[in-house]
């Protein structure tokens, strides 16, 4: 199919309602997060899977942040165009903004915080035009209601008041069509430009003039209303390739399973052993199963990640500073269970031997990495550094001073932000996705806690993960690296780093951390580009350690 004629427009210039702004801050509608990925993300991706060419988002409401999320993710992909307009009046005023600046033959509306599962490509084919309707609606006052008549749209009440629901009635899910973009221009003399115009309004107009066709969503996931945020959540449930989760609806329950059939009864024993008094700090259990198909049954947590905070949020660097506090509260807590006996030979092996081990993993399996670990050197955004061959016996005898028994407690093992819910409202943290043994039980080196929030925070993991970065491997061993910073990120850093140096050596916690990104490589074997990132980081904090 030629999309050279078909002008893509995703509407973003709104911010999110009031109940979602008290979980996310004030953001704008697209930056809503669904599992770490923006919704607005989400809906560009399916774009560029089904080959259109051109899209333009209009911005409003803090224009500035979204544009640069979105450029720094997309601009190399695909033709991004971005259109201020006033994201106070209605969406209408947005379309009729931006086609006065559009010269293609037809146009593609799509709002910004809504995702189907139909392929635009398909609805294109089979319509001139054509707007995207569900019967799955509850209180028809919330929506823009329509009727049909012979399939095509007949009759359209837009949130109106006492409306009662019939079989007859389907609401617009936010995809409208239109195959004469001249047409749809000549409508804009129809309105005065002080007016606050609906799409509802823009249609009934366009519909004078030209027959719009129906088409029956095949699912619908309105994020831009809380309840049905918490809902498309839900049914969106994601997991790493290694793992498999399932959600039921009806009980709230999710259960996991895994290839990885150890780590998972591992994990489960940590819940199982958990003190009573830090509970709460963990989803709970519903049933679990440790033999040779483990599997653990949770309640659902409908909280955002701080991951997802951490990157689409608002917030405040005060509020981030006393998210900071309430963590490290946290660590205080597990201090409070220190280990038995936690041996340096657990150290030797965590943070030498399974470093090694990985290596050796990579090098067995990734081409690339092999010449990557080859050279003595590696050029990263241009600058020189030493390769892991060249330091690898300099951080083997910093590993040795790494042991401090004070630091031997009960530990969570993967403490990064993607595994911490927030409950900010009620100020409230679970955990979830432990370790399960550190060396020998659950029981290790609060450090390595550490360094996995330091990790997520200054050194950019969950940022990576989600994927607002780019690496890139030229000849030479030359890395070319870019990782999106939040808002504020300095001066968070700073402040975190000023609490590690209160309690630990903040030398430590950067080899931890380094050591930490080099050895999880394989874990991503999924994303050469991410692995790329994470040994970047890694090598940049080694050698950083041994430079101090």
């Amino acid at each position: 199919m030629n999309y050279d004629n078909i002008h893509v427009l995703i509407l973003s210039a709104g911010k999110i309602e009031k109940e979602l702004e008290s979980v996310f801050g004030s953001i704008p509608s697209g930056l809503i997060p669904l599992h770490g990925k923006p919704v607005i993300f989400r809906i560009i991706d399916k774009l560029l899977k089904e080959g259109f060419k051109k899209i333009s988002i209009t911005t409003g409401f803090k224009k500035e942040i979204l544009e640069k999320i979105i450029s720094e993710q997309y601009s190399d992909q695909i033709e991004l165009n971005f259109i201020t307009t006033d994201f106070e009046k209605p969406p209408g005023n947005s379309i009729l903004t931006a086609i006065e600046k559009m010269q293609e033959q037809q146009l593609l509306v799509i709002l910004g915080d809504t995702l189907v599962e139909n392929e635009f490509s398909n609805l294109i084919q089979n319509n001139n035009d054509f707007v995207l309707i569900s019967e799955n609606f509850e209180t028809p006052a919330n929506w823009c209601i329509v009727t049909l008549k012979d399939g095509k749209l007949d009759l359209i009440f837009d949130k109106k008041k006492n409306l009662e629901k019939t079989n007859e009635q389907y609401a617009l899910v936010g995809v409208y069509y239109f195959d004469d973009l001249k047409s749809l221009k000549r409508v804009y003399v129809k309105f005065n430009e002080q007016e606050r115009i609906e799409i509802s309004d823009l249609i009934k107009k366009y519909k004078e003039q030209k027959i719009i066709s129906t088409e029956v969503c095949k699912q619908w996931y309105d994020v831009g209303h809380a309840e049905n945020y918490f809902v498309s959540k839900q049914m969106l449930l994601k997991a790493r390739y290694f793992n498999s989760l399932r959600f039921d609806r009806s009980s709230e329950i999710v259960t996991k399973t895994s290839e990885n059939t150890l780590k998972l009864i591992d994990e489960i024993e940590w819940y199982k052993q958990i003190p009573n008094d830090l509970s709460k700090l963990i989803p709970k259990i519903k049933e679990f199963d440790q033999s040779k198909k483990p599997f653990l049954k949770l309640e659902y947590i409908k909280h955002p990640t701080l991951a997802e905070l951490w990157l689409y949020s608002d917030f405040s660097s005060k509020l981030w500073i006393e998210i900071l506090k309430k963590l490290f509260e946290i660590l205080n807590q597990f201090k409070k269970y220190p280990a038995k006996l936690v041996p340096p030979s657990d150290y030797h092996f965590i943070y030498k031997t399974k470093t090694e081990d990985r290596i050796q993993e990579l090098t067995n399996s990734n081409e690339s990495f092999r010449h990557i670990l080859a050279s003595d050197v590696l050029f990263i955004n241009g600058k020189k550094y030493r390769n892991w061959s060249v330091i690898k016996e300099e951080i083997e005898l910093k590993i040795h001073d790494l042991y401090h028994e004070e630091d031997n407690c009960l530990i969570h093992g993967d403490l990064c932000f993607s595994n911490i819910f927030c409950d900010f409202k009620n100020k409230n943290f679970k955990l979830i996705d432990p370790r399960g043994k550190w060396g020998s039980d659950m029981y290790g080196d609060v450090k390595y806690d550490v360094a996995k929030i330091r990790h997520s925070i200054v050194d950019g993991f969950d940022t990576i993960t989600n994927g607002l970065y780019s690496a890139s491997l030229s000849e030479s061993n030359h890395i070319a690296m870019k990782i999106f910073k939040p808002k504020n990120h300095q001066e968070i850093c700073m402040h975190l780093d000023n609490l590690i140096q209160n309690k630990w050596n903040l030398n430590e916690i950067k080899l931890i951390e380094g050591l930490l990104f080099i050895s999880m490589l394989p874990l991503h074997k999924d994303h050469f580009e991410r692995q790329l990132a994470f040994y970047s980081i890694g090598i940049q904090l080694l050698n950083e350690v041994l430079d101090e």
